[in-house]
């Protein structure tokens, strides 16, 4: 097979595997076949850049990060659909829509679920994906193309079957599904960020991040639910089936595209309304947030013909579902303590049944936004989900408040351990900044013991509570100490729940680096964070040891993560909790991975390669994956055994360590004459060492 045959077959295979599992969510493989999918992909595209296509699954994330976004010009403008939350309206808007269509058969109607995201419009020509852009004002919105190329749900390139399909416009909505929110969130919290209020704005934030790279880390997906070609006389004489907006939804799903399987045609407004009931009774049974149905006169003719107003299209209305909330008492205003010393407010209410669960506590955020909204204890409070998930607190009944109500005042102690509160400057989170301090040390356990880390079975509150309380354990290290007998004595605990416990606290010692990095809730450094630097330093002395400078320089590794996490290290009580991990048999370095064999018909077979600084032709990914396509390895340490030192602007102690060692130092223009020839003598460049 040659290689254009196999990156051909690669890129079929790709796009098959992101269609079943982000848009059938019927995944056939695992997610380490697919990785090794991509990276052969990438591999190849790398060896043989005149093959790489605009429709690469690998074009999914690229380029550096944006300074703005430019606008961009809608073709028809992105009108805002007509809103009502009554049945009668809505047969009002079934009486106009027929009074203008008086010489014509009563309209069919298409019903589908309004998703509660942010609306977008994508362009293709001649099949690829050509540009995409916020909705914006209606009129101009942002041009986000290469965030929209991270979806893997939204194809990068669809099949032309007709001259006049060569051209077209699609509309939908970007949003999160409900697991991968809390995901999110969670994550951010470890991170001590701020968190989403919920996945509507997650989304909308994330689209406005200006570097793609980022965006892709987050889990967005998509509905198209609009179709729109540049030539729609031709289209239509092409294929009559599409003057109806719902074989419009067919042709859309049936090129790949996200289109929602809940969408239905009905004869009648009467058949329509039943089924945004239906809807408005189960969209609990959802894994994503939906605020109301959208009916829409499917003729795409009649559509053009009823035209629209100022503001919004004569053919289409949102019906949209009443706001799910409840009124209950805030009986007192609780401070949790977090493992890393944030102090959260949080409100204990009366239980309240809420969207099919009982409500009895709500995150308050923080001081500000307690003050913002002028929050009590005592009072009568309006409840709502965000995003129909997370449980807050979103207004106060003034007309239900008690007379001696007092506006509430963040303590200037910590709660638990007494020690003084401090707040920085930089932030609106109020820190207990006393490592020992009993609820910092419960929740650190906690986290260490989550699944995400080094997941020990059984390690739940309760348990861990006791053991704290009995001074059996005082940190993250002595969980290795405890015995059957000191765990088997502990209340609700018996013998076999112990020898569970014991054999769960044994298999967590195979886990590796990267995980127990995570596991040390260190402030900032999350899973992928963990994961990064685990690879690149590949022992945790290594890690101990770095300083600010030597981290950043890791892919994705900003000064946020550095500086804690070079702070956490310093700290000797943290150093002496991972001296007891090591002593316990905690698995402390990840094994370098294994040698290639050699490969004599490739022209870089068995260099190694060492990268530094800022390349201007190539990330650091794609110069690693040129390198890896001719045989050669890249490693993160400049020694002896280094055949090259690729060295870009900015470059820092590695070319100094490689000026000391004698290796060789090549520049960019040498290092890609390395790569385009193969029997290229590259000369050194000149070392400039301060």
């Amino acid at each position: 097979m040659t290689p254009a045959e196999r990156i051909e077959r690669l890129r079929r295979e790709i796009r098959e595997h992101d269609h079943r599992y982000f848009v059938l969510a019927d995944p056939i493989i695992s997610d380490y076949d697919y990785d090794l999918l991509m990276k052969e992909l990438q591999s190849l595209e790398a060896a043989h850049p005149d093959l790489i296509s605009a429709d690469s699954p690998t074009h999914r994330v690229g380029g550096a990060p944006l300074s703005a976004f430019p606008p961009v010009r809608h073709p028809i403008p992105m009108l805002s659909i007509s809103n009502t939350y009554d049945t009668a309206e809505v047969r009002d808007f079934d009486r106009r829509v027929r009074d203008l269509l008086v010489d014509t058969d009563p309209p069919a109607y298409v019903v589908e679920l309004k998703i509660d995201g942010v609306a977008v419009s994508l362009r293709y020509e001649d099949g690829l994906l050509k540009s995409g852009a916020t909705r914006g004002d209606g009129v101009q919105g942002d041009d986000i193309t290469a965030n929209l190329r991270t979806i893997r749900s939204l194809p990068l390139g669809i099949p032309v079957e007709h001259p006049a399909f060569a051209r077209v416009e699609v509309r939908g909505e970007v949003y999160l599904p409900h697991t991968r929110f809390e995901k999110m969130n969670r994550l951010r919290s470890e991170r001590d960020e701020p968190l989403f209020a919920n996945p509507r704005n997650a989304a909308a934030g994330s689209l406005k991040l200006l570097d793609p790279r980022q965006v892709a880390e987050r889990p967005l997906q998509a509905f198209i639910y609009f179709l729109r070609f540049e030539d729609e006389p031709a289209a239509l004489a092409a294929n009559s089936t599409l003057d109806s907006h719902y074989r419009r939804l067919e042709w859309l799903a049936g090129h790949g595209f996200p289109a929602n399987p809940n969408s239905r045609r009905f004869d009648t407004i009467e058949n329509a309304m039943t089924y945004c009931d239906e809807w408005e009774q189960k969209r609990d049974a959802l894994p994503y947030d939906i605020d109301g149905m959208v009916i829409k006169v499917d003729s795409v003719r009649l559509q053009e013909r009823l035209g629209a107003t100022l503001k919004s299209p004569r053919w289409v209305v949102a019906y949209k579902f009443k706001a799910r909330r409840a009124v209950t008492k805030l009986k007192d205003i609780h401070l949790q303590v977090g493992r890393t010393g944030v102090v959260t407010p949080v409100a204990i209410l009366e239980p309240v049944l809420l969207a099919g669960s009982t409500i009895s506590r709500a995150t308050l955020h923080n001081e500000d936004e307690i003050r913002r909204k002028d929050i009590r204890a005592g009072d009568t409070v309006f409840i709502e989900k965000g995003g129909d998930v997370i449980p807050k607190v979103v207004e106060v009944d003034l007309s239900q408040r008690p007379a001696d109500t007092q506006p509430f005042d963040m303590p200037s102690t910590c709660p638990v351990c007494g020690s003084t509160l401090v707040r920085s400057d930089t932030e609106v989170a109020v820190r207990c900044e006393n490592t020992v301090c009993p609820a910092q040390v419960q929740a650190r356990i906690e986290h260490f013991a989550s699944r995400d880390a080094m997941d020990i079975d059984g390690f739940g509150p309760a348990v861990t509570e006791q053991l704290l309380a009995e001074g059996l354990i005082h940190d993250i290290g002595d969980l290795y100490t405890l015995t059957r007998e000191q765990l088997s004595a502990l209340e609700r605990m018996g013998e076999k729940s112990a020898d569970n416990l014991l054999r769960s606290l044994d298999a967590s010692k195979n886990q590796t680096l990267d995980r127990v990095l995570f596991g040390l809730g260190i402030q900032h450094v999350g899973e992928r964070a963990a994961r990064q630097i685990a690879t690149h330093f590949r022992s945790v002395e290594a890690v101990m040891n770095a300083n600010p400078e030597t981290l950043v320089a890791i892919p994705e590794i900003g000064p946020a993560i550095a500086e804690s996490l070079a702070r956490f290290f310093h700290n000797p009580i943290h150093r002496a909790i991972v001296e007891k991990l090591r002593h316990a048999g905690l698995s402390m370095t990840l094994p370098e991975p294994a040698p290639r064999p050699p490969d004599t018909g490739m022209p870089l077979s068995g260099k190694i390669f060492v990268l530094t600084g800022t390349l201007q032709r190539y990330s650091r990914d794609e110069a690693t994956a040129r390198i890896e396509a001719l045989g050669g390895r890249v490693t993160s340490g400049v020694s002896k055994k280094t055949d090259f030192v690729v060295a870009g602007e900015d470059s820092g102690s590695k070319l100094r360590k490689a000026g000391e060692l004698g290796v060789s130092v090549l520049d960019e223009e040498a290092f890609e004459k390395l790569l385009v020839t193969d029997d290229a003598q590259p000369s050194q460049m000149e070392l400039k060492l301060d």
